[in-house]
């Protein structure tokens, strides 16, 4: 995978949503491609020109979706636009090699599998990481802080909560708060506010996950979309978000040092609930914290 930051992306929304749902289906018709293959294997159905075909990798479903969306791949981030194409290639060739040594009556090359298997593992891993780039791509940016706004959460939250679906792990939202905000404002103005606003961001930021997501929610508030695997993941991460910033004060134009803690209130994310409904929840646990003395972690009991 590469560490490279990706390409700028200038497509309106409308392109970038139906680029996540082209991955879904790509996704979805290489699965058939792969049923097809079985078939092939255990039943001796002849394979076609999409197995054959020396260019194989550019008749199939998914091929030819790749070849003429490459544009857009490339503009969301082009090196994960090139490894798709390149391991769907070199998967397509293994196959093609395995089926001619089978027709001859020959047994199927052991490295031509581990081939196909790499190819095939490394593709999915891929489109999933260009998923969610593409996905990201689809939020605009608050001007102060950086981050996603809040208006492209609903469909973050919906990709994340399938991913928890397919037990990938457990989504949790975090609401967050800045403690005590107003005073910031009121004693020191608002030009050393929106510093501190910008510091906390950067400060949550930094302990995000790549599968974390952050959103500025409004005012002093931001939210979380979290994907925990481990029982107390959701504890630990929000002890770190604390953590972070209590370690960190904000340094304000005149040299002075502005200490500031946030309250975080967690909800895990139930099967079939909405994103309303989590985030009630949440705020409701995060509003439990600041009645306990702020500066701290609340979680919210599961959901009914």
């Amino acid at each position: 995978m590469s560490a490279a930051a990706p390409t700028p992306c200038t497509a309106e929304p409308e392109a970038l949503e139906a680029l996540l749902d082209g991955i879904d289906r790509g996704i979805e018709s290489h699965l058939a491609w792969n049923q097809r293959l079985l078939r092939c294997a255990l039943l001796r159905e002849p394979p076609g020109d999409d197995v054959l075909h020396p260019r194989a990798h550019t008749l199939c479903c998914f091929g030819q979706w790749l070849h003429s969306h490459r544009a857009q791949l490339d503009n969301i981030d082009p090196v994960l636009a090139e490894q798709t194409a390149s391991s769907h290639q070199s998967m397509h060739d293994a196959v093609r090699r395995m089926c001619e040594q089978l027709l001859l009556g020959q047994a199927a090359s052991a490295d031509d599998l581990l081939a196909y298997e790499h190819g095939q593992s490394t593709m999915v891993m891929v489109l999933n990481a260009l998923r969610e780039r593409t996905s990201r791509a689809t939020t605009q940016l608050d001007v102060l802080t950086g981050l996603p706004l809040r208006h492209g959460l609903e469909h973050m939250f919906s990709l994340r909560r399938k991913d928890a679906r397919r037990g990938e792990a457990v989504l949790w939202v975090a609401m967050i708060d800045v403690d005590r905000f107003k005073l910031v404002n009121d004693t020191h103005g608002h030009a050393v506010g929106d510093i501190a606003l910008q510091h906390i961001a950067k400060r949550l930021a930094g302990c995000m996950r790549e599968t974390d997501s952050l959103f500025r929610f409004g005012g002093e508030e931001f939210l979380a979309l979290l994907m925990v695997r481990e029982p107390r993941g959701a504890a630990l991460l929000a002890q770190r978000l604390l953590e972070a910033v209590n370690a960190h004060p904000v340094c304000t134009p005149s040299g002075s040092s502005l200490k500031l803690s946030v309250t975080i209130g967690l909800a895990q994310v139930g099967p079939d609930e909405s994103l309303a409904h989590a985030t009630e929840r949440a705020d409701r646990a995060l509003l439990q914290g600041k009645a306990n003395g702020r500066n701290q972690f609340v979680t919210a009991p599961d959901a009914g």
